[in-house]
C-alpha cells in the first residue's frame, strides 16, 4: 500500500489577490485539492506559475486559512496520492 499523502511544497504567503503562494516540489494536476498534515482541506490548486525549474503554486484557499493564514503559512502542504492517480488516469476502471 502506498502513502496517503505526498508532500506538494511550503505555504509561503496570502497573494494581495488573496491566494495562497506556495513553492511546489513537483506539478501536479491544476484543480487538485490540497490538505495540510492533519488532512483539513486547504484549498484547490489555482494556477502553476514562475520558472519552471522552480514553480510556485496559486492555492484557491478555503474561508478558515483566509481567516487565519498564520495557522498554514510555513508548513507543507500535500495532496493526496489516490488523486493524483485519478486525475492522471491511473485509477480509472476499464
Amino acid at each position: 500500500m502506498s502513502t496517503l499523502l505526498k508532500k506538494l511544497g511550503e505555504a509561503l504567503h496570502i497573494s494581495h489577490d488573496k491566494k495562497l503562494v506556495i513553492k511546489l516540489s513537483f506539478v501536479p494536476p491544476l484543480y487538485i485539492t490540497v490538505y495540510d498534515y492533519a488532512m483539513k482541506r486547504v484549498g484547490v490548486l489555482y494556477d502553476v506559475i514562475g520558472p519552471v525549474k522552480s514553480p510556485f503554486g496559486l492555492i484557491k484557499p478555503e474561508k478558515n486559512i483566509l481567516e487565519n493564514p498564520n495557522q498554514i503559512i510555513g508548513k507543507p502542504v500535500y495532496v493526496r496520492v489516490l488523486d493524483l492517480e485519478r486525475a492522471r488516469g491511473k485509477g480509472r476502471r476499464k
